[in-house]
């Protein structure tokens, strides 16, 4: 029982990098969703984006980007604002944390690969990425999170 308070003390720590990571995110999908059109609007941008970035991306994410990502620029603006968004209210309010934090790897990762920088290379992406990574192999989200309130009422250890 000790051991359950001491943990729940030790997530404290974490809870300024998992607002400030949720924060980030929430934002930025934000103001994608707001830029009209439910985030179609961002198309243009991703677009211009993409482009710019093709003779950097890695060899093996090239193709994806010419042959699915261009053609379909409207579904992925869509579908990038709205993961940022959710992903960043998950994980600004605890719930569900990891999972949250994981498809958060994910949505970065997709973004190194397209601008064709290494994970291991220094930066704020790799640092965003490796902040995601903390929070995901952490309880992170059972400091002041709903996960906390979830795993002390039933049990479930699901994503928590």
């Amino acid at each position: 029982m000790t051991h359950d308070k001491t943990h729940e003390v030790s997530v404290l720590y974490l809870l300024p990098l998992r607002l400030s990571v949720g924060a980030a995110l929430l934002f930025s999908g934000a103001s994608k969703i707001s830029a009209g059109n439910w985030g179609a609007a961002y198309a243009q941008k991703l677009t211009e984006f993409v482009t710019a970035n093709v003779p950097n991306a890695f060899d093996f994410y090239r193709p994806f980007l010419e042959s699915v990502v261009l053609p379909n620029a409207t579904a992925f603006a869509v579908l990038v604002a709205w993961s940022e968004l959710l992903l960043g209210i998950s994980i600004f309010l605890g719930l569900f944390t990891r999972f949250g934090a994981a498809a958060g790897i994910f949505l970065a990762l997709n973004y190194t690969f397209a601008i064709g920088l290494a994970v291991w290379m220094p930066g704020p992406e790799t640092l965003f990425i490796w902040a995601l990574f903390t929070l995901m192999i952490s309880s992170a989200g059972r400091g002041l999170g709903v996960d906390g309130i979830l795993r002390r009422g039933k049990r479930i250890r699901l994503f928590t």
